[in-house]
């Protein structure tokens, strides 16, 4: 799991953010992830520019706009890491701590719980390294909605979570608002009870 010294709970719930010490390698870190894509995005565009407008074939200004939009979105998801993103739910806060403990179990993340407002899910991110990193969704609640983020730690850089953060959001709340799970009846009970 990345290390965040320092995390305040309280002021991260109250201010949408995840609150706490910055160390060096951590600024380090946000600082050449986004020079390397904002320098990324300077040569596309440089390389954009002395393409021919004449050219028959598109293809050379589909890639290149392909990567200037990718470098965007990375840059946006990198900003946005440490912003706290709200699913509201109906159930009681207990329910939904059960709730997001038995799908952390059923996908097999290690699951940690620092304090009563939160629980964090951390999964192995690749396989194929000998230091084992980790993803982390950090699941803050409040009375009727949860604050949740996903980081990420990696070799030389952490990289933000790009696209896995849209199907954590969709699952995460699916098993919120989802109802009761109701007992299948057998079918002869189902049988006699029907007329």
């Amino acid at each position: 799991m990345r290390t965040l010294k320092n995390l305040d709970i309280n002021k991260s719930i109250e201010s949408k953010k995840l609150v706490f010490e910055g160390s060096w390698n951590e600024r380090l870190d946000t600082f050449l992830v986004n020079f390397f894509f904002v320098v990324f995005i300077f040569e596309m565009i440089v390389c954009f520019s002395e393409l021919e407008s004449f050219s028959k074939n598109k293809l050379e200004y589909i890639i290149v706009t392909g990567v200037i939009a990718f470098s965007l979105y990375v840059l946006y998801c990198k900003f946005s890491e440490k912003k706290l993103k709200k699913i509201k739910f109906s159930i009681h806060k207990e329910e939904a701590k059960k709730r997001i403990i038995e799908y952390g179990k059923k996908y097999n993340f290690r699951i940690s719980q620092w304090s009563g407002n939160l629980i964090l899910l951390n999964e192995p991110t690749d396989g194929f390294r000998l230091k084992v990193y980790e993803r982390t969704t950090m699941v803050f609640f409040k009375d009727n909605e949860i604050l949740y983020t996903l980081i990420q730690e990696g070799a030389r850089a952490n990289f933000p979570v790009l696209f896995s953060q849209h199907f954590e959001k969709r699952e995460l709340t699916k098993i919120l608002n989802q109802t009761k799970i109701k007992t299948k009846k057998s079918y002869f009970s189902a049988f006699f009870n029907e007329l």
